[in-house]
């Protein structure tokens, strides 16, 4: 049995393995062709996800977006959500050298500033763009380690498989449960750590802030951790170049934030203002943004069918 499933991992990892070298040395005009023929098919045949996303739309939007911009999101999350697959395969295989050369970093002097400082920093992002680029970019351009924390599936395999990527260029992954302490020790180690905030969340695991004028929940981590131990929350966002070649992060500077002696009102007024920069990269660049997620479901359950 146990050589069984020996054989099993073997031919997981082998497979997933050789994906990777064949997106990686495939001709970019053949990668992103073929990118662009599974997200059509994915568009014409995806009711689910379809359906979620064009209630996301209607319900942030006020029903203002007209159809034509609706479905342009749409098929841009759809090419987005399968470029970043192909390109998490590819980095499961990579070398500094290739995050060097397709990544670009808008406003770089702002980290570097606070490294060389020693500022602890809680690096923010979303699922915007190929977000999965953004710590190896941050390790592999600063040449500074970061931990970072992931929510586990429920497959050991491919768990496996995920955090053994993710944990390449210098990066330490940690799982979402009990991810605390291990953060909190991240920060006074090597002071950077890595958070993706924009899922929605369980009452008893996030704060109620405005998104978009909706009541959403929102994770009060990045908060906590500033508000005691005095890091800067840095948000960066990952777009794509035209052509795919590129993915361009913006680093936004560090909040401004002045805290007072209510603690509790600092971590709401705090995690608000994190939505906010959130809500306005969004509106910025709408196609960007992974509309598949059911981000008003906590408080507003009726719009999703599924």
């Amino acid at each position: 049995m146990k050589f069984l499933r020996f054989l099993k991992e073997i031919a997981f990892f082998s497979s997933l393995k050789a994906l990777g070298y064949l997106f990686l040395f495939m001709p970019h005009f053949l990668r992103f062709g073929f990118a662009k023929g599974i997200a059509f098919i994915l568009y014409l045949l995806d009711s689910r996800r379809k359906f979620d996303l064009l209630a996301n739309l209607e319900f942030a939007y006020n029903g203002s977006l007209d159809d034509f911009k609706k479905h342009e999101i749409l098929k841009t999350n759809y090419l987005n959500l399968v470029y970043n697959s192909m390109s998490f395969f590819m980095l499961s295989v990579s070398h500094r050298k290739h995050i060097l050369k397709i990544t670009c970093l808008e406003n770089p002097e702002i980290i570097t500033a606070l490294l060389q400082k020693g500022e602890k920093i809680i690096f923010t992002t979303a699922h915007y763009g190929n977000w999965e680029y953004t710590t190896p970019a941050f390790t592999c351009i600063f040449n500074h380690p970061i931990t970072a924390i992931v929510r586990m599936t429920q497959s050991d395999l491919i768990n496996t498989y995920l955090t053994k990527t993710r944990s390449k260029f210098q990066i330490k992954i940690l799982n979402k449960q009990g991810a605390m302490l291990g953060l909190v020790k991240a920060l006074n180690k090597n002071k950077v750590i890595g958070i993706v905030t924009d899922q929605n969340t369980a009452k008893n695991e996030g704060l109620l802030v405005k998104f978009f004028d909706k009541n959403v929940r929102h994770t009060p981590i990045a908060s906590i951790l500033s508000l005691k131990y005095n890091a800067k929350i840095v948000h960066a966002f990952a777009s794509y170049s035209q052509d795919y070649r590129k993915i361009i992060i913006k680093i936004l500077p560090p909040i401004n934030f002045f805290p007072t002696e209510d603690l509790q009102a600092d971590i709401q007024s705090l995690t608000q203002l994190q939505s906010d920069i959130l809500e306005q990269a969004i509106r910025e660049n709408p196609k960007e943004w992974l509309w598949f997620h059911k981000k008003f479901k906590n408080q507003y359950p009726e719009i999703y069918r599924y």
